[in-house]
């Protein structure tokens, strides 16, 4: 408990209501995993459920203490109003599988065409056609050290593909 209070870890208890709003959800969702059977539509309440487990940025890199362990916390995704939901590259039948959350983008085109678009690693997606923007983030566990030895570094990811 010392070391959570030493590095000033609260667990997050965020809705998001507009863009701005969902580019924090992004930011703090980014290299998320995802394991595919904690993925849910539930099409009759219009909601749409992650449950990931989430790079804790705040502490690992916005932290004015970088640590040497890099910390993941589980994490509640919700998104509300959900239309309709389509899927590329995401075997549904294959639960086991893992996907890591790169991104979250928000598209309007008009109060009838909202979309909010989750983005994958290896050209995945999931396309949630919105009323509104309406969406929850709870972390739902402390904070448990990483399995993996660093930080992701998507610059040099991009830079190392444009080369080739």
């Amino acid at each position: 408990m010392k070391n959570q209070k030493k590095q000033n870890f609260k667990r997050i208890k965020l809705a998001a209501q507009n863009e701005m709003d969902l580019l924090i959800f992004s930011t703090l969702c980014q290299d998320s995993i995802i394991k595919i059977s904690n993925i849910r539509w539930a099409k009759r309440s219009k909601r749409f459920y992650l449950l990931l487990t989430r790079l804790c940025w705040e502490i690992n890199y916005f932290s004015k203490t970088k640590p040497t362990l890099f910390k993941r916390v589980n994490s509640i995704m919700i998104f509300n109003n959900i239309l309709s939901v389509k899927s590329k590259g995401i075997q549904q039948t294959e639960t086991d599988m893992v996907a890591s959350l790169l991104t979250i983008n928000y598209n309007f085109s008009s109060f009838e065409e909202q979309f909010i678009e989750l983005i994958f690693s290896g050209n995945a997606k999931i396309l949630l056609e919105i009323e509104c923007v309406d969406a929850f983030l709870k972390d739902v566990s402390d904070p448990f050290q990483s399995t993996s030895s660093g930080l992701p570094n998507h610059q040099n990811d991009y830079l190392n593909s444009k080369e080739t």
